[in-house]
């Protein structure tokens, strides 16, 4: 007798976004298929194992990943036999707790509350909660039984996300902080005044914590009063706030700016907002902060120069740069922001991990061509940039290429034709974007529009005409790489 086939030795993977066409096709499957068929193509036994492992490697692709209104709509005799294959189960709607009663989640590690949990019943809410859940995510905040449930019951739980700026008040959240011992990840609102430094001091005191995002703005006064609260301890034990948590992220004003390193002493990742008021632009207290990532939001009223960013010279870790009026009006006017050349070059001269530039302002600088050039030239690994700002792309014909070889997205005021003998016309255009084309290989979208929203037809006609000649030049590339590959999949 034949030794019937070992469906356990076969796991398929594949990305989630393919889980449904892999699971109804399965060609990996089909194979192992008549690999137990060749064993003996007469017996049932072959053909029984063909289902079973079909059937189990098919449920286990759809079903990883699951939402309530799904499973609810399944038969209530099948639906917990695809509960227990559920990875990640998104909640949806409040009525999907009393339809998922008896349901056994086995294999649960992520759990997404899309609505807010805080009016279910206890009993509805505590059969998500077992040894293997590692993960929850909230727009509100849940019960404060079901904080506790998550203590007692998930030792394994590593992260903890609130998605809105509100709680509801009352919630014992500051005391699940305190009592949780495997929390790795958080991110919270600090929304509420009354609560924000007691919710403070209990993350400071998860040992495991490594990082921290706080939505809504951090008060300087909740950081001076962690502080103060920490005093005798680190005088006696010499043990910081936070000594555990490596990347942070949040929003601060600039007068809060100095008490990080105080609170955060070992980060080694910051990702930060600032918010920039009128008469404070004292940004060089950033300098030597390991910062990441970098928004400025620069309220109404505020004057920002190249001068304030003088500090970033330093920040040689520094992948996303962004500054951006506030309040946002995408329909108003474009704003200036000045700058000399030198400052320019100086700031990003040793930004060569710099992956985003967004600068949501008209820049104001003597020589843009060369500021455009002086950037690229830093920052090998730009791939988002915009300028606002008219650029002479005949400027770059001297420049050796690529320019931008990481470029995938770029947006400028206007490709500047002042240096035009003739009126702008398709050859010309055509030259042009095959120069930008070579200097940015991999850009898939060039935008040259002084505004911030995509209406092609306010542009200058020599921008109009380099925008359309780009894009065809983009549609050829793709079509030839295309029959390219299937050229080479017909000679395989």
């Amino acid at each position: 007798m034949e030794a019937t086939p070992d469906l356990s030795s076969l796991t398929l993977q594949c990305s989630s976004g393919l889980m449904t066409s892999v699971a109804l096709s399965l060609p990996d499957i089909v194979s192992h298929v008549f690999s137990f068929l060749r064993q003996d193509r007469k017996t049932l036994r072959a053909a029984a194992c063909v289902t079973e492992l079909w059937f189990q490697e098919a449920t286990r692709l759809l079903w990883t990943a699951a939402g309530s209104q799904i499973l609810v709509a399944v038969k209530d005799t099948r639906r917990n036999l695809y509960a227990r294959k559920i990875s990640k189960l998104t909640l949806q709607s409040v009525n999907s707790h009393e339809h998922l009663r008896h349901c056994q989640f086995t294999a649960l590690r992520i759990l997404v509350f899309s609505g807010g949990p805080r009016n279910v019943d206890s009993d509805l809410l505590c059969q998500y909660l077992h040894s293997g859940l590692e993960e929850v995510y909230f727009t509100s905040l849940p019960p404060d039984h079901f904080l506790d449930g998550l203590n007692q019951q998930c030792p394994r739980l590593r992260v903890f996300h609130q998605g809105t700026n509100s709680f509801a008040l009352g919630s014992n959240l500051a005391r699940f902080l305190r009592n949780n011992r495997s929390l790795r990840h958080v991110q919270l609102s600090l929304a509420c005044e009354p609560e924000a430094a007691a919710l403070l001091q209990a993350l400071s005191s998860i040992a495991s914590l490594e990082y921290l995002a706080i939505l809504g703005e951090t008060s300087g006064k909740h950081l001076t009063e962690l502080q103060e609260s920490y005093a005798d301890i680190v005088n006696t034990s010499g043990s910081r706030t936070f000594a555990s948590v490596h990347k942070v992220e949040l929003t601060i004003g600039v007068s809060a700016i100095p008490m990080l390193s105080l609170t955060f002493s070992a980060i080694t990742s910051l990702c930060l907002d600032v918010l920039i008021k009128p008469g404070n632009y004292m940004l060089d207290v950033l300098a030597g902060l390991p910062l990441e990532t970098l928004q400025l939001h620069v309220i109404t009223g505020a004057e920002l120069s190249s001068r304030e960013l003088i500090f970033l010279h330093k920040s040689s870790n520094l992948r996303s740069l962004v500054i951006k009026p506030m309040p946002w009006r995408p329909g108003g006017r474009i704003a200036k922001f000045e700058s000399s050349n030198n400052d320019f070059r100086y700031i990003f001269s040793k930004l060569s991990k710099l992956e985003k530039l967004l600068i949501w302002f008209e820049l104001d600088i003597p020589d843009p061509d060369t500021a455009l050039i002086d950037l690229g030239q830093s920052c090998p690994r730009l791939e988002n940039m915009r300028i606002y700002s008219s650029i002479d792309l005949t400027e770059w014909e001297s420049v050796p290429a690529p320019l931008f070889p990481s470029l995938k997205f770029a947006w400028i005021a206007s490709v500047n034709d002042d240096q035009l003998i003739e009126e702008p016309n398709e050859s010309i255009a055509q030259t042009l974007a095959v120069l930008i084309d070579q200097q940015a290989p991999k850009l898939d979208r060039f935008v040259a529009l002084n505004s911030y929203a995509f209406r092609p037809t306010d542009a200058n006609e020599l921008s109009r005409l380099v925008m359309r000649a780009h894009g065809r030049i983009k549609e050829i590339n793709q079509t030839r790489h295309a029959k390219e590959d299937s050229l080479d999949l017909t000679a395989r």
